[in-house]
């Protein structure tokens, strides 16, 4: 899968996900339902988003993880980002 390089300023459908990602479009329904990965309004996703849902999708299908494991997973991913974010607002 070819990977996406994230613009700030644009906001995907819900349709053109599933395409970016290779995932259903009811698994990313379950994400959002379910915390892991955040809309805008209408099912809209930032790129953010997309690559959060790109990451879940290849732990799910290339390392057959569970729910819980993705989950966990996704939750280091964002905590090591936020401590990114921090040290380059530091330096």
């Amino acid at each position: 899968m070819k990977s996406y390089e994230p613009d700030p300023h644009i906001l995907h459908s819900l349709e053109t996900v599933v395409r970016m990602t290779g995932s259903s479009r009811r698994k990313i329904v379950f994400y959002c339902r379910s915390g892991l990965v955040e809309s805008a309004p209408d099912m809209q996703f930032d790129d953010d988003s997309v690559r959060l849902l790109q990451q879940i999708e290849r732990l799910r299908r290339d390392h057959r993880m569970n729910w819980a494991a993705i989950r966990m997973i996704a939750e280091l991913l964002r905590e090591v980002e936020a401590l990114r974010d921090e040290l380059r607002f530091r330096r």
